[in-house]
């Protein structure tokens, strides 16, 4: 039986504290000679190609005392921050750095979350990956490793890591080694209306049996009680980890995945996760037909801002969803909780869930240091202060300032964390993640019952880890 590394998690992450302070040595990074072939796309303009713009392109990269190249060259990034906030600040990353280094033309391209998980598989499959991509860490990310697809940039990072949290960098560490700088790191509440709160003389809850008395009034008031979009599967799975987290504690899912302590994913913790998804369908604290609406383009959000529901459980990105499509919304009517705890289960709320996104460079990148130099600036302070100001989204990156008390309590779930469970589907290898949002998904549908997903999940544990 192979154990599970448990490098792969970020868990026990304390974000307030000690920061890591490696500094750079070992060997460089190198890449492969091939370069990907160009996607289809639209680019911010390059500067101007004068004598003195080339001469700027060789400052030292990252203090590290590395010349870029003086050639004209573009380096293509493919990311998901579709909406308008969360855009305005990766192109004003994008846009210092080509002011910088105006002979290196950042070639952006944006992408719809689900649908860009197929067309980048695809890419690397057909060895069209482009220089730069996002990724999420976990199994997801560990397989294009696998495949060769991924630069090592582990001593690069360990040159700026004192500019991250370490919690935040671990989620990208594969293997012991740093493989993505992140640009996102944030914990997963329960937003709620304020407004229909206070209308309703509700208490924010918590233990989960005083969140279900809310839920009933506020169905009671003709008021759907959880928005909820599933129709790409992952949404309804944030509400599912967060049950069995509450009711097995971190050690459910951590001795199940790592084949220890006779865990497995036939764990009660998990079946009555199931059970209590199903009771709430029932109850009717989802919206009819929730598995066919769809959070990517907006359908449970806007139930959500509408005031036609009370809640949803959804990651940090929500805020600058919301700030983009509702800011009324988000000024007066927004607040969050922490998932409240089920008495008699072994989860505390110290143990939350979250993740974040990071940046990558492709094995094939022709320029893998003007690459980190452009990754270290789509991540770095200035980007990460413009990203909450502008956007609501925290990063990994330390000394930034909450602008507001919304993102500051989001901040302080992070830092009075005592474990942070990463997303199943990003950590789960490939495979077992698509059947975790298969199962949870028909969960929501009433198509199976929560022993069979319980069950499926351990069949294809047994298949994948038991190795």
């Amino acid at each position: 039986m192979k154990k599970r590394s448990l490098a792969l998690l970020m868990a026990a992450a304390m974000v307030a504290g000690n920061l890591a302070g490696c500094s750079g040595g070992g060997s460089t990074p190198t890449t492969a000679a091939t370069t990907a072939a160009p996607a289809a796309t639209t680019a911010a303009p390059a500067g101007d190609t004068t004598a003195a713009a080339s001469e700027a392109a060789t400052e030292a990269a990252g203090g590290s005392g590395v010349e870029l190249t003086k050639d004209e060259i573009e380096l293509t990034v493919w990311h998901i921050a579709i909406d308008e906030k969360r855009h305005s600040t990766v192109t004003n990353a994008m846009n210092r750095f080509m002011e910088k280094y105006p002979n290196i033309k950042v070639v952006d391209v944006v992408n719809e979350n689900d649908p860009y998980k197929t067309k980048l598989a695809t890419a690397m499959a057909a060895g069209q990956e482009p220089d730069i991509f996002v990724s999420w860490g976990g199994g997801w990310l560990e397989s294009f490793i696998d495949e060769g697809k991924v630069l090592d940039i582990d001593d690069w990072v360990k040159e700026v890591a004192d500019e991250y949290y370490p919690s935040a960098l671990s989620l990208f560490q594969i293997k012991g080694k740093n493989y993505a700088l992140p640009y996102s790191c944030g914990p997963t509440p329960v937003y709620y209306n304020r407004q229909i709160y206070a209308d309703l003389g509700l208490e924010v809850p918590k233990t989960l049996a005083e969140f279900e008395a809310n839920c009933d009034k506020i169905k009671e008031a003709g008021i759907t009680p959880l928005a909820l979009g599933n129709a790409s599967q992952w949404p309804g799975a944030l509400t599912f980890i967060y049950l069995s987290l509450r009711e097995g504690g971190k050690d459910a899912f951590l001795n199940a995945y790592n084949r220890e302590n006779g865990g497995t994913f036939e764990d009660e913790s998990f079946i009555k996760a199931g059970q209590k998804i199903q009771e709430w369908i029932n109850k009717g604290y989802y919206p009819e037909g929730c598995n066919g609406i769809n959070y990517d383009t907006g359908g449970s959000r806007m139930l959500f801002y509408s005031g036609q529901a009370a809640h949803i459980v959804q990651t940090n990105g929500m805020f600058s969803n919301c700030m983009s499509e509702a800011p009324e919304f988000y000024e007066n009517n927004l607040g969050i909780f922490n998932f409240p705890v089920i008495e008699g289960g072994k989860g505390t709320d110290k143990e939350i869930l979250g993740g974040g996104n990071a940046y990558s460079i492709s094995a094939s990148c022709k320029y893998p240091r003007e690459a980190f130099e452009l990754i270290h600036m789509l991540t770095d302070k200035e980007f990460s202060q413009d990203s909450v100001d502008n956007a609501g989204v925290i990063t990994g990156a330390v000394g930034v300032t909450m602008p507001n008390e919304l993102t500051q309590a989001a901040d302080d779930f992070i830092q009075n964390a005592d474990y942070i469970q990463n997303f199943y589907d990003q950590f789960l290898p490939t495979d077992m993640g698509a059947l975790h949002k298969q199962t949870t998904y028909d969960l929501f549908g009433l198509t199976t019952t929560p022993e069979k997903a319980a069950a499926d999940m351990e069949a294809k544990a047994k298949e994948v880890l038991d190795k």
